[in-house]
């Protein structure tokens, strides 16, 4: 097994001792913790192999990326920070791998956990029960991305969630993501991104910038989805935070109707998952099925009815995702597991 440091920050955020996984793939993951103070970095993982890493440099994020992992396994593993000789931070869990394809697997789906502390940790707690190994946010983590205390009562709220591999979209609130984009260790550009795991194909968008067909991330998006075909994907699900359909307050995106959604019939998207307008709706439309998970914290809004709504609450909630091979099994669940909504995406031929 091999590990290596790909970055670290030293970064002037207090109160916050955090511990959280991104960028999972078949072989590795990246481990990320915050220290209060600039400290140095000991990572190691109980694989058999008995080696760590070490960096002297004094940070407050600390980040490591863990490679020559076998996929689908759980390794347990220790972090640790030292300023002057003592241990200010110690701590550790369980990371998983990307699973070998045709392995079912589960997911959770939330998002919108801005401006309500409380209710975003009920419905960490949740999450948490449902001992997923991949967790996705629809966007607005924060209220705004400037404000740090925010982060800190975020990251404190996931800590909960660290044996999962965490990923999410951009929202409205996170604006130019300035914060998000160095907290986070996401593929790619880290602002649209995808990633596989086991056969199923994920591709994160980010609608707070462009995405008409002159832009680079549609030109992206058309290559993601031309090279995915020949992997030949169980599901492909996407991911963003504005929603083509809503029967909320904000209401339909006209120009993600008019530029992604076309771009989503033609290749045979699945699923696609959303934020924005709070609280939960499922729609479907030609084929592809649309999810507003929206629920984590932020005021829930009024929901209208309206052709194509299938389904919809005016509750705080998250989502839990059962992949079995042949199908998708979807559930949209408050925190104390009361089941709002269930469906299932038949596999395509």
């Amino acid at each position: 097994m091999k590990k290596y440091t790909i970055l670290i920050f030293l970064l002037a955020i207090s109160q916050l001792f955090s511990l959280y996984l991104n960028d999972v793939s078949g072989d590795g993951v990246t481990i990320n913790w915050f220290t209060e103070e600039p400290s140095d970095s000991f990572l190691i993982v109980y694989d058999g192999s008995n080696e760590s890493i070490y960096s002297e440099q004094e940070v407050t994020l600390h980040r490591f990326k863990v490679s020559g992992l076998q996929p689908g396994m759980s390794y347990a593993y220790t972090v640790k920070s030292e300023k002057d000789g003592k241990v200010i931070f110690r701590n550790g869990g369980i990371l998983t791998t990307a699973p070998l394809k045709r392995t079912p697997f589960s997911f959770a789906v939330y998002g919108d956990s801005r401006s309500n502390h409380a209710v975003h940790l009920e419905i960490a707690h949740g999450i948490a029960r449902e001992n997923v190994p991949l967790v996705i946010h629809t966007g607005d983590l924060v209220s705004s991305d400037d404000t740090l205390d925010e982060w800190t009562s975020f990251f404190n709220v996931i800590d909960i969630l660290s044996d999962s591999v965490f990923y999410s979209t951009i929202g409205n609130h996170e604006a130019s993501a300035e914060n998000y984009t160095k907290f986070f260790a996401f593929p790619g550009n880290k602002r649209y991104y995808s990633f596989w795991y086991g056969d199923v194909f994920f591709i994160c968008l980010n609608t707070n910038e462009a995405f008409d067909k002159y832009s680079q991330q549609y030109i992206w998006l058309l290559t993601e989805l031309e090279e995915a075909k020949e992997e030949d994907p169980a599901f492909t699900i996407v991911y963003f935070h504005h929603p083509p359909y809503s029967f909320g307050p904000h209401g339909d995106h006209l120009y993600i109707k008019q530029y992604l959604v076309p771009v989503f019939e033609d290749y045979k998207v699945d699923l696609v998952l959303n934020g924005h307008d709070h609280g939960y709706q499922r729609v479907e439309k030609n084929g592809v099925t649309y999810v507003i998970s929206a629920g984590g914290g932020a005021p829930l809004y009024d929901i209208r009815s309206g052709k194509d709504l299938i389904a919809s609450a005016n509750a705080y909630h998250y989502m839990l995702f059962n992949y079995t091979v042949d199908g998708l099994f979807g559930y949209a669940k408050t925190a104390k597991g009361l089941i709002l909504d269930s469906f299932y995406i038949q596999r395509r031929d």
